[in-house]
């Protein structure tokens, strides 16, 4: 107690001018209604401001565990995938994974291309789809007798046909050459309902990849008014900063399916 009228003693004139100012305070913002109106206007814009930060905080991780989630579910789909010749109940007739390293790797460039270390003795070929646990990494593209190249899907001039999970709705992944973490979601009509977070997969279309390999989870949505379609950003489920293995994809059956497509235009 004595030291709580001694800190008073010594602080009087501090605290009285404090007090003061803020009585005074109270009644001006209180009988002025301009006032009042601005300072109930700016605490509401302050807790807006909080809100809406913390929501995109909340938001963000939200995502983020979705993501991790999603990734671990699509390793074990690749794991499932690629085990199916080892297990003779579910053995896959279409498919054949050989793996392989990475031994060379760009991201910095507009067309980047990895180089591993299996080639034609191996069984690879051109075309050849690659993956690894977390997604799509590219295709082949040259072949030496021990080695191969792969086109990245850090690759401007690379395309994968492609899946929303959610709708089963076709469209196309693009690296526009920028943010090695983000790519395009490309050709999504207006009149599909696409969400933030939706999963993008492999479509199987182009016989590279079997259907359903992760590719990324949308990111963002904007419509433009001089278009038909979306334009849509996604993550990467795929990180090249770290790749070191991957699997190279045999598709038994892509030399048939293209030989009668083939057919097919020429008639």
């Amino acid at each position: 107690m004595r030291n709580l009228i001694k800190f008073i003693g010594l602080y009087n004139y501090s605290i009285t001018f404090y007090s003061l100012f803020l009585i005074g305070l109270y009644f001006l913002v209180n009988e002025n209604i301009i006032l009042k109106s601005k300072y109930f206007n700016s605490s509401n814009y302050i807790s807006g401001s909080i809100y809406n930060v913390q929501s995109s905080i909340t938001e963000y991780f939200t995502l983020r565990e979705k993501n991790k989630l999603l990734q671990f579910e699509n390793k074990l789909l690749i794991d499932r995938v690629i085990n199916f010749e080892k297990d003779p109940l579910t053995k896959n007739d279409q498919y054949d994974f050989i793996d392989a390293s990475v031994i060379n790797n760009s991201i910095r460039k507009k067309k980047n291309y990895l180089t591993i270390d299996k080639g034609y003795d191996d069984g690879i070929r051109e075309g050849m789809g690659v993956i690894s646990n977390s997604g799509v990494v590219g295709k082949i593209k040259y072949v030496s007798k021990n080695f191969s190249t792969v086109i990245s899907l850090l690759n401007t001039s690379y395309y994968v046909s492609s899946l929303i999970s959610n709708s089963n709705t076709l469209s196309s992944v693009n690296w526009i050459g920028e943010n090695p973490e983000e790519l395009n979601l490309l050709y999504v009509p207006k009149h599909i309902e696409v969400n933030k977070g939706d999963s993008v997969i492999t479509s199987s279309f182009d016989s590279i990849f079997p259907k359903g390999i992760l590719l990324g989870q949308i990111l963002s949505i904007d419509k433009d008014v001089n278009s038909n379609f979306y334009d849509i950003s996604m993550t990467s489920s795929q990180n090249f900063f770290n790749l070191s293995s991957v699997y190279v994809i045999d598709n038994k059956l892509m030399e048939e399916k293209k030989n009668l497509e083939t057919s097919t235009d020429e008639k």
